[in-house]
């Protein structure tokens, strides 16, 4: 499962997936994805901050947790403040954008195994 608002990022995202082999759904907001649809990780993008505040980033990602339980999050992210979080906001990995590719797969090699 991809979350991420900017459609670039979200197409991207999807192809690099695919080509690796991964099944991919992605949608540009949480509300668009198929009541019901489950997934074995969930990659997002802080969706609905465009300036960073940890206090929503939190709420976002516990709204994800309690969508999609049980998955590892991904969050990849332009905020760089969200970087520096110790905790990365609850998340199982965190990358910056821009990312490398070969970096985010290993990264979601390791989150599925």
């Amino acid at each position: 499962m991809i979350l991420d608002d900017d459609q670039i990022i979200l197409d991207l995202l999807r192809t690099v997936l695919s080509d690796a082999g991964h099944s991919v759904l992605s949608a540009p907001r949480l509300d668009a994805i198929p009541p019901g649809a489950t997934a074995d990780l969930v990659i997002i993008d802080l969706v609905p901050l465009k300036a960073y505040r940890r206090d929503h980033a939190l709420e976002w990602i516990t709204s994800i947790r309690a969508r999609f339980a049980g998955a590892p999050l991904f969050v990849v992210t332009a905020h760089a403040a969200a970087m520096d979080e110790p905790d990365r906001l609850g998340a199982d990995a965190i990358l910056a954008k821009p990312f490398d590719v070969e970096t985010l797969l290993a990264k979601v090699d390791d989150l599925l195994s």
